[in-house]
């Protein structure tokens, strides 16, 4: 499948350029992902972006706040369990910084950046609605 590239020289449905709108799709996590998924509706490099925050911020948001309420669950059953847990939940929070960060910075350089077991399931996301996304 071809990549998409951020060559500058088209603008998106938002008005603005092509990287600068994959940038917002990162800027919040998978909220912002969420929202440029909805308002961009041609650019297919801000609609795979912003459908790979979704997916991969988003799961690493859902899966430490689950680790998260998981960690005071046992915390009636075990205090090194709950200590253990919120370390764990600290982790997959640090790694999602990681992760953000580096999507940041690839986009920023106009780098094509597929993240492995994501970027399949954002390029069918993208592709999903970009006809018959709402016009606004």
């Amino acid at each position: 499948m071809t990549r998409p590239a951020a060559d500058g020289k088209r603008g998106s449905t938002t008005g603005l350029q092509p990287r600068t709108a994959a940038m917002l799709g990162y800027l919040a996590w998978w909220v912002s992902g969420g929202l440029m998924l909805i308002v961009e509706r041609r650019d297919r490099f801000v609609r795979f972006h912003a459908a790979q925050s979704l997916t991969v911020l988003g799961a690493m948001w859902l899966l430490g706040a689950l680790v998260y309420g998981l960690a005071f669950a046992i915390l009636s059953v075990s205090a090194a369990g709950f200590v253990t847990m919120l370390w764990l939940a600290m982790g997959i929070w640090a790694a999602g910084v990681g992760v953000w960060i580096a999507c940041l910075v690839r986009v920023f350089r106009g780098e094509p950046w597929r993240i492995p077991l994501a970027a399949g399931l954002a390029d069918r996301l993208a592709a999903s609605r970009s006809s018959s996304a709402p016009r606004l």
